[in-house]
Parts: structure tokens; C-alpha cells; sequence
């Protein structure tokens, strides 16, 4: 399977880039050109959780001039949409917007039609013991800051999400561990947003730092039907290793959880395209709290090609007191990158993951993990 995705990889890549020698003809004097930059893609993709994607994806870049000079921030918008061979259907599009002011809206928007995995909760879940469930939800999550200065920004975060949980099996893991959220629900919160970000690009920094923290509270009084608190804490670092085309990112990121009232799907998780690469399933492992640190060296290589090496180590765990180093999981791996729009470093990205414990896990995916 893992030699049948790096040879679709590499027939995306072959297409992608017939598709840029085209956008590459275009005038470099047009206005338009310089103000919008956009390209859509058939989507070929892989996941643990939904296996093999099929659809369409497009890559939508605003540039915004900036009163600082050192500071990239062009605006993206990344939708599409996919059906997987899990008989999944999903339509998202990631939104990072930047007006003249300096205001950033950061939201996603999903309407998932999903057949997922429950493994149970906390640290010691193994992949072998599961239950498939039918999930249907739409969610609304992110954040709209404002400058205080060039680096320091203020605002709200909200997130809202409906589930419609189904097809859940008899005497299942589900039934057995009964769960908070069995039954779905609405999910409602807002709560202040704080923002440090000193890269010199929001799509593909080579030096400078980003700070996000927020906290994000949920109750009956926003519509919700859960009463829980939730807290963030996402650290990142950028360095140039040998030049501009070779960077070091690191990342500490700490969910945190506050409340007995926590739906099950809505509990941290440490898996993922964007988080410790290699555990099977994004779900495998969650609890209340997660912490985990993960570093990636990327590398330019030529043309719009670029590659990585990465590796992490994170826990969840209920409380604090349950921290243990013997429950750390270790990841490590590589991947390959091609840039989808010629001027802009948007990639297109593929990484094989491998955990201490035996695990694999590979991802087709746009935007950088971190």
C-alpha cells in the first residue's frame, strides 16, 4: 500500500507540474497575477482514517501589504472537497485572512459525513480493540485577532460544532464505556485569543516565532448542551539551518481540558496529519490533557520540489498527577513537498510516520504540519 501512495504522489507531482509550467506562462507583469494567485487540483489523498481520497482541491492566495516590511501575511483559502474508499465524504476549507487594518480571521469550516473509530480512552488504547461509528457533524472553529502592535495580537476564539452520533454496535466499546457525547450534541464556545507572531511568512517561515494561547468555554448559555472549559497553549520556533532554503521548526503544543462534561470526540488528541505523525489513527490516544513536542528539518531541493525528517514525543493523560515519562509515545519520519502555486510556498505534502511502539502511518496533505 505504502509503494502504491509514493508512486501516486509522485503521478500528482508529474501533474502538478504540467499544471505550473502553464500558471508559469502567465504574464509576470499582470496585475491580477500579482494581487491573486490561484490553482485548483484533482485531490488524490491518504489517511489512516479515511484511507484513499478522491476529489478536488484549490489553493486561493490574497497578498496583503504589510506596514512592516519583514512580514509576509497573504491571505489563504484552501477548499475542497473528497470522497474516501472508508465511504467518508468530506467538504472543508481552511480561511487565513489578513485585512489592511492587520485583523486576522483564522477559521475552518467542515461538513463531515464520517464513519470513525473509538478505541476508548487515555494512554494504554491499542489499535487492536475498536469500534467503527457513523459520525455527521458540521463545526465552525477559529479565531479573529486584532494587532496591539506588528507581533502581538488580541481577539476572540469560538468554536461550534453539531454531531449526530449513529450505528453504534450492541454491547460495543461505546456501550460498554458510555462515554459523555454518546448521543451528540451541540458544542458551543467562545473565550479570548492571544497571539506572538514574529515569522517572516505565515505559509513558510524561515526564522521568527509564533505564541497561541487561548481558553475557550462552552456552556448552556451560548446554546451549547456541554459545560466544559478548554485551554491552548501552541509554541513554534523557526531557524534557518544553512540558508534560506533550509529550516529548522520546532513545536511544544499543550491541550488542556477543565470540566467533567467533555464530549468524547471532543477530547484532546495526540494523532494526526498535523500533530505526532505515525500513530495509526488520529484517535487512538485521548484524554482530557495532551502535551507533545515535535521538530522538523525541511529542506529546498529543486524546482518546487522540497523534502523533511521529523520526529515528536507527546502523552495524554487525564490529570496532571497521571504524567509519566513511561507513557511517552516517540515518532519520527520524513516526507516529501512540492509547491503548488509558483510564487507563493503553499506545498503539497506527503509524510511517512513510525512510532517507538511498531506503529506506521502515512499522510497525503496540503500546508505544513506546523
Amino acid at each position: 500500500m505504502t509503494k502504491y501512495l509514493i508512486c501516486c504522489f509522485i503521478l500528482m507531482c508529474s501533474f502538478f507540474a504540467g499544471q505550473a509550467q502553464v500558471q508559469d506562462s502567465v504574464r509576470e507583469d499582470s496585475v491580477q497575477e500579482k494581487r491573486i494567485k490561484f490553482a485548483i487540483y484533482p485531490a488524490l489523498g491518504y489517511s489512516p482514517e479515511t484511507k484513499v481520497n478522491i476529489g478536488a482541491i484549490a489553493f486561493f492566495v490574497f497578498n496583503t501589504k504589510s506596514k512592516n516590511p519583514d512580514f509576509h501575511r497573504p491571505s489563504s483559502i484552501t477548499p475542497y472537497v473528497v470522497f474516501t474508499t472508508n465511504k467518508q465524504v468530506l467538504i472543508k476549507s481552511d480561511f487565513d485572512l489578513f485585512f489592511g487594518n492587520g485583523m486576522n480571521l483564522n477559521f475552518d469550516a467542515r461538513v463531515f459525513d464520517f464513519p470513525d473509530n473509538y478505541y476508548g480512552i487515555g494512554s494504554e488504547t491499542v489499535p487492536e480493540i475498536v469500534e467503527q461509528y457513523t459520525d455527521r457533524y458540521i463545526a465552525l472553529s477559529g479565531s479573529l485577532v486584532k494587532p496591539v502592535t506588528p507581533q502581538w495580537f488580541g481577539g476572540i476564539r469560538f468554536d461550534f460544532q453539531y454531531n449526530n452520533i449513529d450505528n453504534l454496535v450492541d454491547s460495543g466499546l461505546l456501550a460498554t464505556d458510555q462515554p459523555v457525547g454518546i448521543d451528540g450534541g451541540r458544542n458551543m464556545g467562545v473565550g479570548p485569543a492571544f497571539r506572538n507572531d514574529t515569522r517572516n511568512s505565515t505559509l513558510w517561515p524561515t526564522h521568527g516565532r509564533f505564541i497561541n494561547a487561548n481558553a475557550t468555554f462552552y456552556g448552556k448559555a451560548l446554546g451549547g448542551e456541554y459545560s466544559y472549559t478548554s485551554f491552548l497553549l501552541d509554541y513554534r520556533q523557526y531557524f534557518r539551518l544553512f540558508g534560506p532554503k533550509s529550516v529548522l521548526a520546532i513545536q511544544f503544543r499543550a491541550n488542556m481540558t477543565a470540566g467533567s462534561d467533555i464530549p468524547f470526540y471532543k477530547l484532546n488528541k495526540m494523532g494526526g496529519s498535523g500533530r505526532l505523525r505515525g500513530i495509526e489513527h488520529r484517535n487512538l490516544y485521548r484524554d482530557k490533557q495532551v502535551m507533545y513536542f515535535q521538530v522538523e528539518a525541511r529542506q529546498e531541493l529543486f524546482w518546487r520540489f522540497g523534502g523533511v525528517i521529523f520526529a515528536g514525543a507527546g502523552e495524554v493523560f487525564d490529570k496532571f498527577g497521571d504524567f509519566g515519562t513511561d507513557k511517552i509515545r516517540v515518532v519520527y519520519g520524513l516526507g516529501g513537498r512540492f509547491r503548488a502555486l509558483k510564487d507563493e510556498k503553499m506545498n503539497f505534502r506527503m509524510d511517512l510516520g513510525f512510532t517507538d511502539n511498531g506503529q506506521y502511518a502515512f499522510y497525503l496533505s496540503v500546508r505544513e504540519a506546523f
